[in-house]
């Protein structure tokens, strides 16, 4: 009975947050357009709180440094430069063939890091990850039809379809596959990912990605002041954030926290910039391609 409860529940929630997501979405816009710099004050105040949560920090994930690195190289945020300790600290402590995404020089295969533990005894990779690890390594250890395979984790705007952009990143950054075909790939996700944060009030994990990819491929234009109100709404007390089903329960967790950090910062350097330029004519040229 208990789980038949929560299964109605559940229905019920999704059922009402696709019916209003977009009236709130809106008034959510309205509200910020109205004082924009009062709220990216407060947006600024909650970089600032998840940086320090994160500072202390030195056992994080690949995707904690992958997505804190990415964010400091595109925004110029100092406050993130936390993340070139913690770089420091994975590299003397897991043997991890990832870290290529972080450093194009590094040698999974060298002995110092052949003696150290490796990544998939501590916390193991899912496959989409293992195929970021693929990408990250394309250019020296090209395997045959990268690309298909990279684009059959497509899911309609899903951790799949944000994962195409992530390695069709990595792929234009070492070169790893044609520009023309990994651009063309990426593009086809841009609509979905971005629809389907617009079907939805639920900001978690996923709904934070999906901004945070969008502002790494230059589409700030698609990234709805809305969203990341929303993303701003749900920060702990402490400076992370919590999302469903992510351990620990309840608590802030790594994952969140760096999407959410990443989407907060990309779209306050986006928007300070749009306002500093103002109404001049040069605008649209300055940010073209923003942080990318």
């Amino acid at each position: 009975m208990r789980l038949l409860f929560e299964r109605l529940r559940r229905s019920a929630e999704f059922r009402y947050d696709r019916l209003t997501a977009a009236a709130r979405n809106r008034r959510l816009d309205a509200i910020y357009r109205a004082e924009p710099m009062r709220h990216l004050d407060a947006i600024d105040e909650a970089v600032t709180r998840a940086c320090r949560w994160f500072d202390p920090q030195q056992d994080v994930s690949m995707s904690v440094l992958h997505c804190a690195r990415q964010t400091l190289l595109r925004t110029g945020d100092a406050r993130l430069g936390f993340v070139q300790s913690q770089m420091e600290q994975y590299r003397a402590t897991i043997r991890d063939p990832a870290f290529r995404v972080l450093d194009p020089h590094y040698r999974d295969d060298s002995p110092e890091i052949l003696a150290l533990p490796d990544v998939m005894e501590i916390r193991p990779y899912y496959p989409v990850e293992l195929m970021m690890i693929e990408t990250a390594w394309a250019d020296l250890r090209p395997r045959p039809g990268l690309l298909e395979r990279l684009a059959g984790f497509s899911d309609e705007g899903g951790y799949g379809s944000t994962h195409v952009i992530v390695g069709g990143l990595i792929l234009l950054e070492n070169a790893g596959a044609d520009r023309d075909a990994v651009t063309a790939l990426m593009a086809g996700e841009i609509g979905p990912i971005a629809r389907a944060n617009d079907l939805t009030a639920r900001a978690e994990d996923l709904f934070a990605e999906r901004c945070m990819v969008l502002q790494w491929l230059g589409r700030h234009d698609l990234v709805r002041p809305a969203w990341i109100m929303r993303l701003l709404a749900r920060q702990r007390p402490d400076g992370g954030w919590t999302a469903r089903n992510i351990p620990p329960l309840g608590q802030s967790n790594q994952h969140t926290s760096i999407l959410a950090l990443a989407s907060l910062a990309g779209f306050l350097a986006y928007e300070r910039r749009a306002l500093s330029l103002g109404g001049n004519p040069a605008r649209e040229a300055a940010l073209q391609g923003f942080g990318q």
